[in-house]
């Protein structure tokens, strides 16, 4: 997870704007007056998915035939099909870079064991030497761009979720995280590129329409066609590119779709899912293409190659017997293990999170340079350890070639065995190898032996590693595992989670074969283990349920497994949440950045919008001079204005206030918001009184999307600071409003299912009261919320009072004293 890219700030700061003292008027003398604390927009905000109906939109959609709506339609699935296209290509070019620099590094280090084998710390000198190499490399991309450390799941998730975070589908992050990703992989780091490809997969989504409209802009056309106009387009891009990596990933295009409406989009219908089911498909299908080609130089389809990663395909020997895969036995055994997933996972996440926060503190402060230097750190102990266990841990054992999948034999490691008796070392076979590989050898590779030389006789399991090496090992790669997500490098955390899953699988049917004493592989299957370990502690890691058994049972591609799977991240899950949070919620949640949860509490029923309310808010009339404008957005964060009727001389402005005398009077009539009234003030909308002038369409108004100029970049006269602006024209005259009697569990249902960014709250009469944001529904604040007005229901009194440590909190409509409030950031 990347530690670097937002700064972490609480959510009630970042719509914190006091109001400033130094603050000077615009000065007739000058033309531009920038303040000495500026209040820019804040870094993180809320995307705007709501439609807004003004004028220019509404003339804008009245000009579309049936002809160019089926052509815009036709567009959107050629920009799908082009980010399928396009992910599936990266992630051809990811995995083979990782394999060349992975096959390059144990090639050489292995060469130099076989030449000195009485003396290994040469060959251990240049195992390290390279791998921490590789690392560097992993390190300097990140410290170029800080967006691109760690998987990205959390920001495509919040992203999805509604919330902007400042870099995160770039193209610089893009090129970065997949160039980043190689070496860190590569370099022996326990990560994966299977994360950071579906953050790749969501840069591309955001990329490639907004290159096309830049390019037909270049090119003197207009951009009306080909241009992303509104963060609902743009958002649906995302979406597709995300689930385009988890197809590309995993070879599970549907599991992609689950995964972008499970983990991260808030709105969802059903166009969007054909649409992103065919950029899934498009990405598996261009990288198993590709990938055969690179195997068999022809264009013919493999079923082999499917993903990044590979399970391989679970079948039986070819005894003549039936063997079964799983039991109504091995259920039980299962569930149990899903039992244990949640608690090893959990386990995971609080080490993990108590080490980001030791970073957070003394890492981060001290710069790139000591970030680099905890990366090389980390590589150095971690590569050594692999090297010295490798030759000091495990054991010779014998291989029988009727136990294990003939591809397979290619990654044994004889380490110091004999090399005439047909001995491998089994820690060396699953250290010394690809993660990927790694995990094919615990689901497939196992020893059979025959009691006898007659062929009559019965074919039993033999031990294929020694408890005392998967132990060594499952310890080994959890710590280092635990202790690597987080650093600053493009590191995946999925392909770890699933070989220490393995690991703790196979250890489990040894167990179990030790107790009940079975050997018999017609009715004993260990890589049914080893699958449903891997699936329980990643449940337990990640707590994800209906995506991640998809993806499991695509990969796998045996649908029978689909029950276990499902019921071992069922109670892993459970377990887990049972002492904290998914990995990824856990390092959202330490971000404060706010994510909003599919459903609230039903506890939090008993709240009333006017609970949580912020009364303390921005106003303009419908036709507010360009001065008083100027003065609200610089001294505001707020990204909307409620537009409301007012008969006032005195201004165009008012704040709303409770103890404010004209407070029944503010009809609203609307909302605008901020990129619209900049936009309007950087085209020069403004007129003097009773002057007609030519209205924006639709593409002039969007024209800056998704960067829109600031305030302070704008040029004024004195004489346009006496005009006005018509905001009628422009404002959405249809916001969404709420009662204050509204429970939050409505306003929480509002603001998941439509994607809200302000929520209005108005009385019967239609006057303002407040407004709401995903700032006032975080659970931590909605906690201390409930909590207050428990205890003062509770006692009983009559007088409603404010925590102090809740600057403008509300309780039953009662608001603090005046010289508490804060001016809210409306995002």
């Amino acid at each position: 997870m990347s530690e670097d890219p937002v700064s972490i700030v609480d959510p009630r700061e970042w719509i914190d704007t006091p109001e400033d003292e130094s603050f000077t008027e615009i000065s007739p003398l000058l033309v531009t007056q920038k303040r000495k604390h500026h209040a820019s927009p804040s870094i993180i905000e809320s995307l705007d998915y709501d439609r807004c109906p003004n004028e220019p939109y509404i003339n804008f959609i009245a000009t579309k035939t049936k002809c160019i709506i089926l052509l815009l339609n036709l567009k959107d699935w050629i920009m799908f099909s082009f980010i399928g296209i396009a992910t599936g290509t990266v992630a051809f070019g990811i995995d083979m870079g990782v394999k060349f620099l992975t096959k390059a590094k144990f090639k050489e280090s292995l060469r130099y064991v076989d030449n000195f084998s009485s003396f290994l710390s040469v060959p251990m000198l240049i195992f390290v030497g390279i791998s921490l190499c590789y690392c560097c490399i992993a390190a300097i991309t990140v410290a170029f761009t800080p967006e691109a450390a760690g998987s990205g799941i959390p920001e495509i998730k919040c992203y999805l979720n509604g919330i902007r975070l400042p870099k995160v589908v770039r193209l610089k992050t893009l090129v970065c995280k997949s160039f980043g990703v190689l070496f860190s992989v590569a370099g022996g780091l326990p990560c994966g590129k299977e994360g950071p490809m579906i953050h790749s997969g969501a840069a591309l989504g955001a990329g490639i329409p907004e290159g096309l409209s830049r390019l037909v802009k270049k090119l003197g056309y207009t951009d009306s066609f080909f241009g992303v106009h509104d963060d609902r387009a743009k958002r649906d891009f995302i979406s597709g590119g995300a689930a385009a990596g988890v197809s590309a990933a995993f070879g599970a295009p549907l599991g992609g779709v689950l995964f972008s409406l499970e983990e991260g989009s808030s709105f969802w219908n059903q166009a969007l899912t054909w649409k992103t089911l065919f950029c899934s498909m498009c990405s598996a299908f261009v990288l198993q293409i590709l990938q055969s080609f690179i195997e068999t130089e022809s264009v013919k389809i493999n079923n082999k190659y499917s993903g990044l990663i590979n399970f391989g395909e679970f079948k039986c020997d070819d005894s003549e017997g039936e063997c079964k895969l799983w039991s109504l036995a091995d259920l039980l055994v299962f569930v149990c293990m899903g039992a244990g997933g949640g608690l090893l996972g959990a386990l995971f996440n609080q080490l993990n999170i108590c080490l980001t926060r030791y970073r957070h503190r003394n890492v981060q402060p001290k710069g790139k340079a000591v970030k680099l230097l905890e990366v090389l750190l980390i590589g150095t102990v971690l590569s050594s350890l692999c090297f010295g266990l490798s030759h000091l841990a495990g054991h010779c054992v014998r291989w029988n070639k009727n136990g294990t999948d003939k591809s397979l034999t290619t990654n044994w490691r004889q380490g110091h065995c004999p090399t005439d008796q047909n001995l491998y070392n089994d820690f060396q076979t699953i250290a010394l190898n690809s993660q990927e590989n790694s995990i094919k050898m615990l689901f497939h590779h196992f020893n059979h032996s025959d009691n006898s030389s007659s062929k009559t006789a019965k074919i039993s399991l033999a031990p294929t590693y020694s408890v005392m090496t998967l132990g060594i090992f499952f310890v080994t790669l959890f710590l280092s595992t635990c202790w690597t997500y987080g650093i600053g490098v493009p590191s995946g955390l999925f392909v770890p989670c699933l070989l220490i899953g393995a690991t703790y699988g196979r250890i489990v049917a040894l167990t179990y074969q030790h107790v009940t004493g079975v050997t018999d592989p017609e009715s004993f299957y260990p890589g049914s283990y080893a699958l449903i370990g891997a699936a329980a502690f990643l449940g337990g890691v990640v707590r994800m349920t209906i995506s991640l058994t998809v993806i499991l049972i695509e990969t796998t591609r045996n649908i029978s497994y689909g029950l276990p799977i499902m019921l071992t991240l069922m109670v892993a899950k459970w377990v887990g949440d049972l002492f904290n949070k998914g990995l990824y919620d856990m390092h959202i949640e330490f971000k404060k950045w706010p994510l909003l949860e599919w459903e609230a509490e039903p506890i939090w029923e008993t709240l009333r919008a006017s609970d949580v309310m912020k009364t303390n808010l921005e106003w303009l009339n419908s036709t507010p001079t360009v001065g008083r404008v100027v003065d609200v957005l610089r001294r505001t964060k707020h990204s909307a204005f409620p537009v409301c009727v007012y008969t006032d001389k005195s201004g165009g402005y008012h704040r709303i206030s409770r103890s404010t005398s004209f407070r029944s009077q503010l009809r609203l009539q609307g909302l605008i918001l901020r990129s619209q009234i900049v936009t309007l003030l950087k085209k020069e909308q403004f007129r003097d009184y009773g002057e007609d002038q030519q209205d924006l369409k639709y593409s002039e108004l969007t024209e800056f999307y998704p960067k829109y100029p600031d305030i302070d970049d704008i040029t004024l006269t004195v004489a346009e600071q006496n005009k006005i602006i018509d905001c009628c024209k422009y404002m959405n005259p249809c916001p969404y409003t709420v009662s204050p009697y509204a429970p939050i569990t409505k306003v929480f249902t509002l603001f998941r299912s439509l994607g809200l960014r302000h929520l209005i709250v108005v009385n019967n009469r239609g006057e303002v009261e407040g407004m709401i944001t995903r700032a006032e529904l975080q659970e931590h604040f909605l906690e201390q919320v409930f909590d207050l007005k428990k205890e003062r229901t509770s006692a009983a009194s009559s007088l409603v009072t404010t925590n102090p440590i809740l600057p403008g909190l509300t309780i039953n409509g009662v608001e603090a004293p005046e010289g508490q409030h804060k001016t809210l950031h409306t995002f």
